[in-house]
């Protein structure tokens, strides 16, 4: 779903440990600050991780302060 508006990518993996409770904090997060997908990011999911892409590098790299295990995704 690759968008060249979108070229800032984080990526965040899913764990064996995490639980349905932390992943819903995570996105609640995610929506407080950024809001809905599909202005300021979009996301594409997968089996084992999510990743967000941002128009600004502003917002990709907020979104790594506040998500510090997610991972940058060079394409």
């Amino acid at each position: 779903m690759r968008d060249a508006a979108y070229p800032h990518g984080m990526q965040l993996l899913w764990y064996d440990k995490d639980t349905s409770e932390l992943w819903n904090l995570r996105m609640s997060q995610v929506v407080e600050i950024f809001g809905l997908p599909g202005d300021r990011y979009v996301t594409e999911i997968a089996i084992d991780n999510m990743t967000f892409w941002f128009r600004e590098h502003q917002d990709a790299l907020l979104f790594k302060l506040c998500h510090g295990h997610a991972e940058l995704v060079a394409y």
